[in-house]
């Protein structure tokens, strides 16, 4: 029987953690797999995403984890998105070269009324992500070094920041409490800023922490050195932030390009609406490079 692209089912779930974990990346358990289609902040999911089914065994697959995020903006207004992280697309080798990889990627992104992102990409599919339309979400990004004297207040203590943040944040910060992030509170200006990082060590021992979200990306980007300088230890280390979170950079500030573009298809969300949560990211705990 010919391979056929289907949406992912529960009862999938295992032949697809199988795929991952023995032909993608055996490095990741197969409980850590798992997460991609148990996460608990989404109970009525469409599906897990796309497979290639090739005589009732999964040989392909393109994971899509979703989530509902309240959003805000002067042009669309609060709303609820239905936003979808793009996850460990693979196909088999034995399957390659018939045209499957570009059919399951273009079913996953099919519904105009999702956003959907791909925040950790591989060279080599970028052309056939083109093809599809999706289009680059991020190139580059800011970094920042501790310079100076800390100045600003940050609040680190989960409840204590619970205490001081709108409803719609409290969910985040209960959707992202067993998840490799780190939430901040920014206090400063008569601002409380949430934020997320993710705190991981990279190439050359130095300890990166990558804003996933803030609350309010233009008081992060009037603050980041100061932020910087209070919150970086005294080790190598930086401050890092997508370019689309930073509405001004500042001299203090160095641009480095992406190693590789992230990509995202959209009719209803800006790109610095797309944040980093609810994302394979946490679920695998991968570094964002």
């Amino acid at each position: 029987m010919k391979p056929v692209v289907r949406a992912a089912q529960e009862a999938d779930i295992d032949g697809i953690c199988q795929l991952l974990h023995g032909k993608m990346n055996p490095k990741i358990p197969l409980a850590r797999w798992r997460r991609l289609m148990t996460y608990r902040w989404l109970d009525d999911k469409p599906d897990y995403g796309r497979i290639v089914d090739a005589d009732g065994q999964v040989l392909g697959f393109c994971g899509m984890v979703y989530s509902d995020r309240l959003l805000n903006s002067e042009s669309r207004g609060r709303r609820m998105e239905r936003m979808v992280s793009m996850s460990s697309w693979y196909l088999d080798r034995s399957l390659r070269g018939m045209g499957l990889g570009r059919e399951m990627l273009a079913a996953s992104i099919a519904d105009p009324a999702m956003t959907y992102a791909t925040l950790t990409n591989s060279p080599k599919p970028l052309a056939i992500q083109d093809a599809v339309g999706l289009r680059v979400l991020e190139d580059h990004r800011y970094l920042w070094r501790k310079k100076k004297t800390p100045s600003l207040t940050l609040v680190s203590d989960p409840p204590e920041i619970r205490a001081q943040v709108a409803t719609h944040e409290q969910i985040i910060l209960d959707d992202m409490a067993p998840l490799p992030l780190t939430p901040y509170l920014l206090l400063a200006d008569g601002v409380a800023n949430l934020l997320f990082f993710s705190i991981k060590r990279k190439a050359e021992h130095v300890t990166w922490y990558d804003l996933m979200y803030a609350s309010d990306y233009v008081h992060f980007s009037a603050c980041a050195q100061s932020l910087a300088d209070t919150l970086l230890p005294d080790i190598p280390s930086v401050l890092a932030a997508d370019g689309r979170f930073v509405t001004a950079p500042g001299t203090d500030a160095s641009r480095d390009a992406l190693p590789v573009p992230r990509y995202f298809s959209s009719e209803r969300v800006e790109p610095w609406e797309v944040d980093h949560l609810y994302s394979e990211l946490q679920l695998l705990d991968l570094k964002l490079d």
